[in-house]
């Protein structure tokens, strides 16, 4: 199998669905070309609404790998006027002949509308907003890119939604107290501790749909921080700190204040109904009032809704200043119900139907509406949706001074690069031992920065964050002077491979801990279909800080409930795939998490595999380790020299089959230009890849009776593998299913 698609940019991520799908509410112009607003149509899909997920608990339902289309259940999107680009994009009409006129929101409310370019709203520094656990919650509308700030070395570089802070200083009262806004395409929120000033981030599951009314949340509760998407949870981590709440920042809306009012980033579109709170609101309240408006109550310490063409607060005394920003009408779809609720759908599951027309089908209940409008989008599946990740095993020999092997380093990314068309190359993964003696010789980390490096080149990857990349500490990385792998002792790691150099990419999730990327995530990219690649730093002994950093490291998996999920971490599994006694610790945290499917490492010089089913669900994981430091070494017991050169460049291409659902692995040396054949060498897995699709078609006729809709999908080819989801509106929010397979006999 060849991977035969040319292109994945990180920055096309969703749907390419042109015109067939429209942003609806008065926003961005949903047929618009702009890479930056790819797949945030009405229905744009995305690999990972994490509606039923919670921090520690089991990411249900994602053992197929399915895709949610639309983000988080119950999403809401607005709703195209009579006559505007749902007609020009052929869309179907509202059932029973009945229409949807007018943009989403209610008739004659008002809502903030900021340019995007320095506009804001600015509340000074309020006592009643210096919070150490808060839920910070709004109607937003995104009709473009904004501009980023940033909440602080270690944070993150968000379009501001409103917060009290941003990066400034770092162990003082003029730290971040919490920012709230868009990290990328999804929901970001970050705090500074009291203790020395660290950053907490938390980045969401769901790229958010340009140009129409989501509602959004972020909670903080002393224990875990959370993130909320038109209702849903869209991510959670575990973040035990006390944020700076004696911050003397100010307060404001749409960008980011210092301690001295100045502002930093800009939101562009609208924003409504922003309400603050001293408490962590629960999943249960935060649905519950998504959608309703709420008065002065036990908690609420500010609320805007606009309507006075101002920003005065309607519960409390924090009253802001526009800066630049109007107001536009009509505001959110507050007060105006919830959106529709899918529930079954069909055919599901792979099911085979015959050629060449079939009907799909999705039952919802809405108690609001009596109009509803669904749209159904079907896709082929073929061997183009097909992609690569490349797995990096030990250079450590590439980086050392005394030989010239780094040659070996140098042309595995090359080879990467030019190749990356050809194999769809989505992402790649350094399985750790980066370096050779870790903290004694920096050099072989400039070794390292300069093969990485590569991969970097908008120029010659043709990609503006260049190729995606996950990085893993092994125990040559963290030795110290005496030669002893020690804990965090990971200095020269963070200076080249920190957060500072992945915090602004859009791939890069997050990491643990304090300042230190040690242990970190990743995000790539198929189609649809997030995979989710958290690395964890070398710890040999089962310690306190290695059993927090693997609780988190799940807690990552559960907030990405519909992402393929891949474990790496240098020491997995040793000759005879025998489990390292790190490697059964995460083997035994992930063993019930449905999303996760592969875990990688090296640290042996060997290859090996193993599959695992868990007990109680059946699902099972996949371990491969693959090191080539001393492939053909000499027979001569004594001779510490490996005969190819600290492995000679070997790596491994891990090329995946949507279509077919399998994983081919290869090995290849770019140095050598040979492969390895050997059944340890190249073999195939079945694996879960639903959602790594290419572009959505709707289907034209879509109808409801009752409170079921229906499309005939017609042109199915005999033998083809599809996928397909649907849209219900009510005229004020539009709900997704998730994306469904089937095959046609």
């Amino acid at each position: 199998m060849r991977a035969l698609s040319l292109t994945v940019l990180p920055l096309l991520a969703l749907l390419g669905l042109g015109s067939a799908l429209v942003a609806c509410g008065g926003g961005a112009d949903a047929t618009s070309n702009d890479p930056s607003q790819a797949g945030v149509g009405a229905g744009g899909a995305t690999a990972a609404g994490a509606a039923g997920a919670s921090a520690g608990g089991t990411a249900a339902g994602a053992s197929a790998g399915g895709a949610t289309a639309a983000g988080a259940a119950g999403a809401s999107a607005g709703y195209p006027s009579a006559g505007g680009a749902a007609g020009k994009a052929g869309g179907s009409g509202a059932a029973g002949g009945a229409s949807c006129e007018g943009p989403a929101g209610k008739p004659g409310t008002k809502a903030l509308l900021l340019d995007g370019a320095d506009d804001h709203v600015a509340m000074g520094n309020v006592k009643a907003l210096s919070l150490s656990t808060f839920t910070v919650e709004a109607w937003v509308r995104r009709d473009g890119a904004g501009k980023t700030m940033s909440t602080g070395v270690g944070g993150l570089h968000l379009v501001p939604i409103a917060g009290k802070g941003r990066g400034e200083s770092d162990g003082t009262n003029v730290d971040c107290n919490y920012a709230f806004g868009f990290a990328g395409e999804r929901l970001g929120v970050d705090f500074e501790d009291t203790d020395d000033g660290d950053n907490h981030p938390l980045v969401g599951a769901t790229d958010v749909t340009r140009g129409e009314w989501h509602h959004v949340a972020a909670t903080f509760d002393g224990k875990e921080l959370r993130l909320y998407l038109d209702g849903a949870l869209d991510g959670a981590v575990p973040a035990a700190a006390k944020p700076r709440a004696d911050s003397v920042q100010h307060f404001g809306i749409g960008a980011g204040l210092d301690s001295t009012g100045a502002p930093s980033g800009a939101f562009h579109g609208a924003i409504d109904d922003v309400r603050v709170w001293s408490t962590a609101r629960t999943a249960a309240e935060i649905k519950d009032g998504a959608w309703k408006t709420i008065g002065a109550t036990t908690g609420l310490v500010a609320a805007w809704s606009f309507e006075a063409g101002d920003a005065s607060d309607s519960v409390g005394a924090a009253d802001g200043k526009l800066v630049g920003a109007t107001t536009t009408s009509p505001g959110s779809p507050i007060d105006l119900g919830a959106p529709p609720v899918l529930s079954a759908g069909a055919p599901t599951g792979g099911a085979a139907v015959p050629a060449p027309t079939t009907t799909l089908s999705v039952t919802f209940t809405d108690a609001d509406s009596a109009v509803f409008e669904p749209r159904f989008y079907v896709r082929a599946i073929t061997d183009a949706d097909d992609f690569t990740i490349v797995a990096l095993p030990d250079t450590q020999y590439y980086t050392e001074e005394h030989n010239d092997w780094r040659k070996h380093f140098y042309a595995q990314t090359k080879w990467i690069v030019d190749n990356r068309a050809a194999y769809n190359i989505i992402g790649v993964i350094h399985n750790g031992d980066i370096s050779d003696t870790g903290q004694k010789n920096e050099s072989e980390w400039k070794v390292a920065d300069q093969a990485m490096s590569a991969l970097e080149d908008p120029k010659t990857t043709g990609l503006a964050e260049g190729i995606p990349f996950a990085m893993t500490i092994g125990n040559h990385d963290n030795k110290n002077l005496d030669g002893d792998s020690v804990t965090g002792n990971t200095a020269f790691f963070n200076k080249y491979f920190g957060i500072n150099r992945f915090s602004a990419r859009s791939y890069y999730g997050g990491h643990y801990g304090s300042k230190k990327n040690d242990e970190n995530f990743v995000r790539f990219r198929a189609g649809d279909l997030d995979l989710v690649v958290v690395s964890y730093q070398y710890v040999a002994d089962d310690t306190a800080y290695r059993q927090a950093a693997i609780k988190w490291g799940r807690s990552i998996f559960d907030a990405h409930p519909d992402a393929f999920g891949i474990v790496n971490s240098h020491g997995i599994i040793k000759g005879g795939a025998a489990w390292i006694d790190q490697g059964k610790a995460l083997y035994d945290s992930v063993a019930d998490a449905r999303n996760v499917h592969l875990m990688t490492c090296g640290h042996v010089s060997d290859e090996e595999r193993r599959t695992d089913t868990h007990a109680a669900t059946g699902h099972k994981v996949t371990t491969m380790l693959a090191d080539y430091q001393f492939l053909g070494k000499d027979s001569d017991p004594n001779d510490d020299v490996p005969k190819y050169e600290g492995g000679s460049g070997y790596l491994r291409i891990w090329e995946f089959s949507p279509k077919s659902g399998e994983l081919t692995v290869r090995t290849y040396s770019p140095s050598l230009k040979k492969w390895q054949t050997d059944a340890a060498s190249e073999f195939t897995l079945k694996v879960p890849l639903t959602g790594a699709g290419g572009a959505w078609t709707e289907v034209k006729g879509a109808a409801v009776s009752g409170q079921t809709a229906t499309a005939s999908a017609s042109g199915l080819v005999a033998g083809g593998v599809y996928e397909w989801y649907a849209t219900v509106g009510d005229c004020q929010h539009r709900a997704a299913s998730p994306i469904h397979r089937f095959t046609v006999k």
